[in-house]
C-alpha cells in the first residue's frame, strides 16, 4: 500500500454484479459442484478514507452504522456485520486508516441473487482501489467469502465468485477444499421472478442440515442425484443446450423440493413459467422465499408473463464482468 496523504486520496468507487443460481443449491455445502451465473444488477461501493480507527458505512436502503476506535456511535445490525468484514480486510492489508462507505444496489435483498455477496465485492473492490492493495483476484475473491460466513455462517463461493468473476460460474470441491472459476461468457436466454419475501438463507441452511441429522441417508442421496445434474448442466450450458439444460433445472427443483427449501411462493412462480414456455424454471439460492430463474427463449415475453405472480419480474443479462472499479474523484471536502 502506497502511503499517500490522507487528504490526497479522495473517493473510489466500485461495484459487483449479483447472481442467478442455475443448480447445485444447498448441495454444494454437501460436496457437490454448483453452477450459476454472474447477473448484471450491481451493487456500488464509494469508498474514502477517514482517520484511523472510523468506519461509517452508509446505505440507501438500510441506513447508517458508525464506530470510533472499537465504540459504536450509531448501531445498525445489519451493517455492523459488514463493519466485521471491513475491519477483517483493514488489518489484513495493515492499513492504517479509517474507511467510509456509501452503498447503493440494485440487487434485491433476501431474493437469492447474492445481494449480500454483490456489495461486499464492491466494499472490498472500493477499499483495494482507495488505498492500492493490489488484490488479485483470488484475493478479493476470499475477501468477498469471508464477509458471506460472517452475515450468513455457513456459505459456498457461489455468490462470491458470481460476483468477482462474472460470466458462467463452477464450484467445485478439491478434497476439503471449495474452488471456483469462470467457465467465460455466455448469453443466456434469462428472466429472474422474485417472490416478494425474502429468503432465509440461514434458517434455509439449518433445515437441510437438520434433514441430514434425522434422515443422513436420504439427504445424500439428494446431494448425490444434485451432483450428477449439476455436471450434465454443465456440458448443456457449455454447447448451449438450452432445452436440456431446462429439464435438469426442473428435475433439480424437485429435488430442492424433497429438501424442504421449496415454497408457495416459489413454486407458483415456477409452475407460471414452464406453463409459459420456459426451458425450466426452478428457485435460486437459498429458497423459502426469494427468486425464480427461469430460462425461455423470449425472456422479455416470459418476463411480463410472471409478473401476475410475481412481485418483480425482468430480463436478466448475464454480466461480462465481475467486479470492477468505476471511478477515482478528488477530495470531496
Amino acid at each position: 500500500m502506497q502511503d499517500t496523504p490522507l487528504e490526497m486520496r479522495g473517493t473510489v468507487t466500485a461495484s459487483a454484479p449479483s447472481q442467478a443460481f442455475l443448480m447445485g443449491e444447498h448441495a454444494v455445502l454437501y460436496g457437490s459442484p454448483a453452477l450459476a451465473l454472474s447477473v448484471d444488477r450491481r451493487s456500488f461501493s464509494s469508498a474514502r478514507e477517514l482517520d484511523r480507527g472510523h468506519i461509517r458505512i452508509r446505505s440507501h436502503l438500510l441506513g447508517l452504522y458508525e464506530e470510533e476506535r472499537g465504540s459504536i456511535v450509531r448501531d445498525n445490525p445489519e451493517l455492523e456485520k459488514l463493519a466485521v468484514g471491513v475491519r477483517e480486510i483493514l488489518e489484513r492489508y495493515g492499513v492504517r486508516s479509517g474507511v467510509e462507505l456509501e452503498i447503493r444496489s440494485e440487487v434485491p435483498i433476501g431474493s437469492g441473487m447474492a445481494s449480500s455477496a454483490s456489495v461486499a465485492a464492491a466494499i472490498s473492490k472500493s477499499i483495494d482501489g482507495l488505498f492500492e492493495l493490489g488484490m488479485d483476484e483470488n484475493e478479493l475473491l476470499e475477501s468477498v467469502y469471508v464477509f458471506e460466513r460472517i452475515i450468513h455462517g455457513k456459505a459456498s463461493k457461489t455468490g462470491p465468485a458470481c460476483a468477482v468473476m462474472g460470466g458462467v460460474i463452477w464450484v467445485e470441491w478439491m478434497g476439503d477444499l471449495m474452488t471456483a472459476e469462470s467457465l467465460g461468457f455466455k448469453d443466456v436466454p434469462l428472466v429472474m421472478a422474485c417472490t416478494g419475501k425474502p429468503s432465509p438463507t440461514k434458517e434455509m441452511i439449518e433445515r437441510v442440515s437438520s434433514l441430514g441429522s434425522l434422515l443422513p441417508g436420504v439427504r445424500d442421496s439428494v446431494v448425490r442425484a444434485i451432483s450428477e445434474l449439476v455436471v450434465k448442466g454443465r456440458d448443456a450450458i457449455m454447447t448451449g443446450n438450452y432445452e436440456l439444460l431446462g429439464m435438469l433445472m426442473n428435475i433439480d427443483q424437485g429435488l430442492l423440493y424433497s429438501l424442504g427449501v421449496s415454497s408457495w411462493e416459489i413454486e407458483r412462480i415456477v409452475w407460471k413459467a414452464r406453463e409459459s414456455g420456459s426451458y425450466g424454471a426452478k428457485l435460486s439460492g437459498a429458497g423459502g422465499g426469494g427468486c425464480v430463474v427461469a430460462l425461455h427463449p423470449q425472456p422479455s415475453s416470459l418476463a411480463e408473463e410472471l409478473r401476475s405472480v410475481a412481485d418483480m419480474a425482468f430480463p436478466a443479462r448475464v454480466a461480462r464482468e465481475g467486479a470492477r472499479l468505476e471511478s477515482k474523484s478528488g477530495d470531496r471536502s
